[in-house]
């Protein structure tokens, strides 16, 4: 995953155009007057020898001929041509390049090949290019622009990424980046999330997507991403198991749409919706039937009307006319006018049992719409509280619609595409609370009996056997506490099942719902992505409504569930799994039918998330006494807040640069909580006093997307600083990214921060003023023989 040389194509300061034109059937041309008209500030320069100027800009007969290298060429020249044009641009140093020209997968692969030497970016080829207003740069094939806006927008589809680009310029939505993606380009979708995730300009994400390639990169870029700014997707094509893709958007914490309808929807609400605080919904309109659209609407998605306060009823009571009631919806009156919503929406708003407000209007000959809406806007616009409108009609109410969006208030022109906008909010918001739940701790497993498990499907497999035969299976399914009942199922029993099959693009999934011939008929399934903690092995039970309806079985079966996608991702082999049926009774879990099948042993990367590292886990002596040093884990939260708590107030403020009396829930979960494959953190852990574990330190690394630097943090519990149990940590961390081709180790600290640039000094490392006041940059090379700890004096 890279996302080098990416601002050559966002922010360039001058942009070369090879196959500019003035005819009217080339892509030249079309790109050439996007880019005259875009606003671009910086140098303008038309490649092609037909031409001494175009649009009364000079015309270059070739690349040498530029004035200086370009630093984003944008290519529209006939096939054969633009592998050697890729090669020349980077050679002379040009380190972006969009081609825009259509080639076959040959030309594809020597494009690729010249570029790869210079690091020089390509977006395409194929495709119609990338729009980015901040820096007034249009550069592409689309016929039109884009205002500026927060919102970035990433479609595989040309032709939807057109679409949206028209509708939001009807609706007044600008974006902060809009681009084509194409299918086996050097550019990917876990490439852009992650250069999206560190870009300023843009708040929130949307994807479009009909193809994922590398599904690790994806994800690990998704999650990184999603846990910063809302990021939503619509995935075109159900074909495969569609519930996968669920799978991968929900634990990466991203929101899922399903239509074009909803995603143009989305654009409108990730553009303009505050966070929501809760699930409870207000409404109010100037009639019973809209009011009662949207109640059944919200009905439909599961949600939740608001109850309002006794305080709220009287006040609303005191507004209305007589014969109105003060419930949820409210109808407000169809001659209600400007200062009776003003009203009405002021005592919603203030009520402590609404999270969000919806406003409903009608076109009225009592009060204009726009004057309800220029009276609504200044009111709305600094309420705290999420809030959405549906201005219903066409014309009398499409001015009133405009000074909404000029307030950066969202607006649909139905009850039901309100309703469903909040919805997805609550859902995103679902999704992000899921991810800072922590998980329980599991029993620890049994590493003897797990390695047999191991051995015996390997030699089961060296000895040909497609499955495991019965005595084979029982001891596999035993090791990892799933015992094969003696009897069948009783009649009256409700039949479960757990599966696991390899998806051709994220490879292991594992799957709850319904078993037993009716698991065969009705498709009430689950699926999630090992690995699987408690938390999310729970969330696969809720999504069912088998389990929903089994809620009181729930520990027995998300630890069923924890353990079947821990044997998956031990145990390579395995290459489909069937525990169906099983069932949960007064004698617990029992598993009455499986069904094992081997095949080649998968990939180390095969798992689309990688694994807890066990194999990191190290057994040290220290004082006299062994000491664990492992990688944290989600269920290390609560001795990580116990630890925090034994943390002297000038030790926190070192490390996190302020002062902190307490984790907050969010960043406990990022501290707690990492992608194993671009982060890592190792605690030194031991048995406390009363036999729970304790944390006496803690080290941690983030490598960038290109594994060129990873930046660090380390603390030690302030009672044992002193006692080089900091040494201990650190060297850790460098032995894991030195072996992970890390190049360098990077930090900051406050420069009253002694211990820290004692630390990097010992190690070899070098300390040096920071551009910031008051702070230093730490540096340590890691490529190169490991330098000699270098002892305090």
């Amino acid at each position: 995953m890279s996302i080098r040389n990416m601002d050559s194509l966002f922010e360039p300061g001058s942009v070369a155009i090879f196959g500019a034109s003035l005819r009217p059937d080339r892509i030249g041309t079309q790109v050439l007057n996007n880019m005259a008209q875009s606003g671009f500030a910086g140098a303008i320069w038309p490649v092609n020898p037909k031409y001494d100027e175009l649009l009364g800009i000079p015309c270059y007969a070739r690349l040498s001929a530029l004035p200086r290298v370009p630093d984003l060429a944008i290519i529209c020249t006939p096939p054969d041509t633009v592998a050697g044009l890729i090669a020349d641009l980077g050679e002379r140093g040009t380190r972006g390049a969009i081609i825009l020209t259509p080639v076959s997968d040959s030309i594809r692969q020597e494009i690729m090949k010249a570029a790869r030497p210079h690091l020089l970016r390509i977006l395409g080829p194929g495709g119609i290019g990338l729009v980015a207003p901040p820096a007034g740069l249009n550069a592409s094939a689309a016929h039109g622009g884009t205002r500026a806006g927060k919102t970035a927008f990433i479609s595989q589809s040309a032709a939807v990424m057109t679409a949206v680009m028209d509708w939001a310029q009807l609706h007044g939505i600008g974006f902060s980046r809009v681009v084509s993606l194409v299918e086996g380009g050097d550019i990917d979708l876990g490439d852009m999330l992650d250069y999206l995730a560190a870009d300023d300009d843009t708040a929130a994400i949307i994807l479009h997507i009909e193809a994922v390639t590398c599904a690790r990169k994806f994800i690990s870029a998704a999650r990184l991403a999603a846990r910063g700014k809302p990021v939503v997707v619509l995935k075109a094509g159900r074909g495969g198991d569609d519930k996968v893709y669920d799978a991968v958007i929900r634990r990466a914490g991203m929101l899922r749409v399903y239509s074009s309808s909803d995603l143009f929807d989305a654009v409108e609400t990730v553009a303009r919706a505050r966070p929501v605080r809760g699930e409870r919904l207000a409404i109010m309109g100037n009639g019973s039937g809209t009011g009662l659209l949207a109640a059944d609407a919200l009905q439909w998605v599961h949600g939740q009307l608001a109850q309002f306060s006794p305080e709220t009823g009287k006040r609303l009571r005191a507004q209305l006319p007589a014969g109105l009631a003060a419930v949820n919806p409210i109808d407000i009156g169809g001659e209600a006018g400007a200062e009776r919503y003003a009203s009405v929406a002021g005592a919603l708003l203030a009520d402590p049992g609404a999270d969000a407000l919806l406003v409903l209007h009608a076109p009225s000959s009592a009060a204009a719409s726009t004057g309800v809406a220029q009276a609504l806007a200044p009111l709305l616009r600094q309420s705290d509280r999420s809030v959405l409108s549906c201005w219903m009609g066409g014309e009398s109410v499409a001015q009133a619609r405009q000074v909404f969006a000029a307030a950066g208030l969202p607006t649909y022109d139905t009850p039901e595409k309100a309703v469903r906008a909040f919805s997805q909010v609550v859902q995103y918001y679902r999704n992000q609370a899921l991810l800072i739940e922590v998980p329980a701790l599991v029993p620890a497993h049994s590493v003897p009996e797990r390695q047999a498990a191991r051995s015996l499907v390997q030699a089961a497999r060296a000895a040909g056997q497609a499955e495991l035969d019965a005595a084979g299976l029982a001891a596999v399914l035993s090791a990892y506490g799933l015992a094969l009942a003696p009897a069948a199922p009783e009649a009256q029993a409700q039949q479960l099942r757990i599966g696991m099959h390899v998806d051709p693009v994220f490879g292991p999934a594992i799957s709850f719902g319904l078993g037993g011939s009716a698991g065969r008929v009705v498709d009430d399934r689950a699926v999630g992505l090992p690995p699987l903690n408690t938390v999310l092995a729970r969330d696969m039970l809720t999504r069912t409504r088998v389990g929903r309806a089994l809620a009181g079985a729930g520990e027995e079966l998300s630890g069923a569930l924890v353990r079947v996608a821990e044997m998956v991702a031990d145990i390579g082999e395995i290459a489909a799994l069937a525990l169906d049926p099983l069932t949960v009774g007064p004698a617990g879990l029992q598993v009455h039918g499986a069904r094992l099948s081997l095949g080649a042993r998968r990939a180390p990367d095969s798992l689309a998330i990688r694994p807890y590292p066990q194999e990191l886990e190290q057994e040290v002596l220290w004082q006299g006494a062994p000491l664990l040093l492992r990688p944290i884990r989600p269920e290390d939260a609560p001795a990580h807040v116990r630890f925090f708590s034994r943390l002297a107030p000038d030790d926190v403020r070192l490390r996190f640069f302020s002062a902190m009396k307490e984790l907050p829930p969010t960043q406990l979960a990022r501290l707690t909580q990492i992608d194993y494959d671009r982060a890592m953190a190792f605690i030194a852990t031991r048995a406390g006093a009363d036999g729970a574990p304790e944390t006496l330190g803690v080290v941690r690394a983030v490598a960038d997307p290109d594994n060129q630097k990873a930046e660090f943090a380390i603390i030690v519990r302030s009672d044992l600083k002193g006692k080089g149990l900091g040494n201990i940590l650190f060297q850790k961390l460098l032995d894991y990214f030195r072996s992970r081709g890390t190049r360098e180790i990077v930090g900051e600290a406050l420069a009253e921060n002694i211990g820290m640039q004692q630390l990097m000094r010992r190690f070899g490392g070098t300390v040096t003023p920071s551009q910031e006041a008051g702070m230093v940059d730490l540096r340590l090379a890691l490529d190169g023989k490991p330098p000699k700890l270098r002892r305090a004096p």
